[in-house]
């Protein structure tokens, strides 16, 4: 019921057997705003037609036929509909004691005769009101309620879906979920755990794992819960086997949590299991293509360390006799012809010597066998000794070469042979990829961060995918440039080994057709007590 099914006329009802207070009464009453009056001159007549239509306020005689007053109440108050009608009782003023009757049988007030009529309209309009009032306030109170019970009917269906789309999507994950009670019995299972056992969940819920399932795991699962919920071990994730109905043994990964109830205490164990079959033969796959690949490296390794342990041998009798033969140490060679091939012989073993060495060295650092000879190195004596070595070089090639060092830089504690093998196998490249004409600097640094140390140049330059390819043992960058210049591609790999021996980085900027820069860095830790000038 709303405010707006109300009616706006309220009904009053007047019993009375006798004709002419009928009529005084109904006058009296019509005088009321939007009323409608309806008479009885029997109280049966009155209740009967009360049990169809609830008046919204009775006036009734006390002394009538059949019923008097207080019976004609009690029998109105058992109406359901009219127990809270207000209902007015007509006595005499000597008839106190009918009144008492009357409001104890349910009355609601009383009216003395003679009725005094601006009495009457006063106390049947606030009557009326009183009514009015309380049906709005049932009407609303009734809305309310409708309102609270449509709120927590949609509160329950939206829980229901709520559940029942939990229930589907854990139905739906491809894991394992159970959960356990105190006593190892399961009180949920989803549809995958429940298809992994060859059951259904109804068969499976009560049970315990060793009366679902005849794997040896049912029973390490069900001793690891026991333990769990006792406090006695922590939950967690670990991996273990369980053979399937079929008899295919599986590898899961399994984490167990411990759920207590609102006062704290153990109440149920969930677990969540993980098929990672797949993964762990991957991983196993994995492993043992790793292990293969590092034992073919280092048996390729071993092999090159090996054949250039036997190419040097007889390497250093070409050079050694190849000298003798061009400085014509045992006398004329009868033309001069002949010292040119010998000198042209020593250069080209030198030339091999020199890419076996690096083959070695390379095969000693890939097998973790090259040890730094740590000294007190002055980073510009390296310099002047690589800048000597590649002096004539450079000057066939029409190639300058400048040193950029700060008077103040400080010595370094490093490996001054391998300092200058790195140097100098990056000033090498930096001239052997130089136009003529061209200028390589080497310039050095020391700051917060460390030494600092580059080799520029202004010649062909790389791209990204060159650098990445230059970097690489055995890499050469494919050009027609590079086809021109003799190269094992190990020159840039061996330095950037090398200078990571020291704790330090090697990295590249080149741009195609402008140039390359190599930066060489090296922790500041290495640095030493500042040196005396040096002039380069």
């Amino acid at each position: 019921m709303t405010d707006t099914s109300i009616p706006k006329r309220q009904t009053v009802v007047i019993v009375d057997d006798r004709a002419t207070n009928l009529k005084i009464l109904e006058r009296l009453a019509r005088s009321l705003d939007q009323v409608e009056v309806r008479l009885f001159d029997h109280p049966q007549r009155a209740l009967d037609d009360a049990a169809k239509a609830p008046p919204d306020l009775v006036l009734t005689d006390f002394n009538m036929p059949d019923l008097d007053g207080a019976a004609f109440i009690r029998r109105f108050r058992e109406i359901a509909a009219c127990v809270d009608v207000p209902v007015i009782v007509v006595t005499a003023y000597e008839d106190r004691d009918l009144r008492y009757q009357a409001l104890e049988a349910g009355a609601t007030d009383f009216l003395l005769s003679p009725v005094d009529h601006h009495e009457f309209r006063v106390r049947s309009r606030n009557l009326l009101t009183l009514r009015r009032q309380q049906l709005l306030l049932r009407a609303r109170a009734s809305s309310l309620e409708e309102k609270i019970v449509a709120d927590a009917r949609r509160h329950r269906d939206a829980l229901r879906e709520s559940h029942e789309l939990l229930l589907r999507v854990i139905d739906a994950v491809p894991l394992a979920v159970v959960a356990t009670d105190r006593d190892g019995r399961y009180v949920f299972v989803n549809d995958w755990f429940a298809r992994s056992v060859g059951k259904t969940p109804a068969a499976i819920i009560g049970q315990t794992p060793v009366a679902v399932s005849a794997d040896p795991y049912a029973r390490e699962s069900l001793e690891r819960d026991k333990r769990i919920m006792a406090g006695v071990e922590p939950d967690g994730s670990f991996e273990h086997t369980v053979n399937t109905p079929a008899g295919e043994e599986r590898v899961m990964l399994s984490s167990k949590a411990l759920l207590r109830d609102p006062s704290g205490r153990p109440m149920l164990v969930v677990s969540a299991a993980l098929d990672i079959t797949a993964r762990k033969e991957a991983e196993l796959a994995l492993i043992a293509a790793k292990e293969e690949a590092e034992l073919a490296s280092r048996s390729k390794s071993e092999f090159l360390a090996n054949m250039s342990h036997e190419l040097r041998t007889p390497l250093n009798a070409i050079i050694g006799f190849s000298q003798v033969m061009a400085d014509e140490v045992m006398g004329p060679l009868g033309s001069p012809r002949y010292a040119g091939y010998a000198r042209d012989i020593c250069a080209s073993a030198q030339h091999l010597l020199g890419i076996i060495s690096d083959i070695l060295d390379v095969s000693k650092l890939e097998a973790g066998k090259v040890e730094i000879d740590e000294e007190d190195v002055e980073l510009p004596q390296v310099v002047r000794d690589v800048l000597q070595l590649v002096a004539e070089r450079a000057r066939a090639l029409d190639i300058s070469i400048d040193a950029d060092l700060p008077p103040d830089l400080p010595r370094l504690r490093a490996d001054g042979l391998k300092l200058k093998q790195v140097l100098l196998n990056l000033v090498t490249n930096a001239i052997k990829f130089s136009h003529g004409g061209g200028r390589v600097v080497l310039a050095a640094r020391f700051g917060a961060d460390g030494f600092e140390i580059t080799v520029s140049d202004r010649g062909i330059g790389m791209d990204p995918v060159e650098i990445q390819t230059a970097v690489t043992r055995f890499g050469q960058v494919a050009s027609t440039w590079s086809r021109r210049h003799a190269g094992t591609g190990l020159g840039l790999p061996l330095a950037i080994g090398l200078v990571e021996l020291h704790g330090g980085q090697l990295s590249i900027e080149s741009c195609k057709d402008v140039g390359t820069t190599v930066h060489v860095r090296l922790p500041a830790e290495r640095a030493l007590a500042a040196s005396t000038p040096a002039v380069v």
